[in-house]
């Protein structure tokens, strides 16, 4: 089996890729929100996390370094991750995170945004992928 030119290789627990905008954000839509149990007046914690970094509801941290809030943008929920976890995973404009389900990683609720071009979770999904049978 050979890798597709049409398939981007992600990990377990991939919700999508988002650009970094000029303004130093990254708009996380409903989409990659999905049901998780954050209502519009939600707060989200960014915590240091080993493969990028973690946003967890406020009720789940007490030490963030920063702190974001779900908002409601044309009808559609959303976080604007500000630019100090931008900061935190080293990226500039126009570069690319992927996010991943933390629940999925940690077994924990939240979100796992990682530098799509340096992702450490297509490491560890090969190692799975490699004992399993073809």
């Amino acid at each position: 089996m050979t890798d597709s030119k049409y398939v981007v290789p992600t990990g377990r627990g991939y919700l999508g890729t988002h650009a970094v905008s000029t303004g130093r954000t990254v708009a996380l839509s409903t989409a990659v929100l999905g049901d998780r149990d954050w209502n519009d007046r939600s707060r989200v914690h960014a915590l240091e996390h080993e493969d990028g970094v973690a946003l967890v509801p406020a009720a789940e941290s007490t030490t963030p370094f920063a702190e974001y809030a779900l908002c409601d943008r044309h009808d559609a929920a959303r976080v604007a991750v500000g630019q100090v976890a931008v900061d935190e995973l080293g990226l500039e404009p126009g570069d690319s995170v992927r996010v991943y389900d933390l629940a999925v990683i940690d077994d924990r609720p939240g979100l796992l945004l990682v530098d799509a071009a340096d992702d450490p979770r297509l490491e560890a999904d090969r190692e799975r992928d490699a004992g399993a049978e073809p």
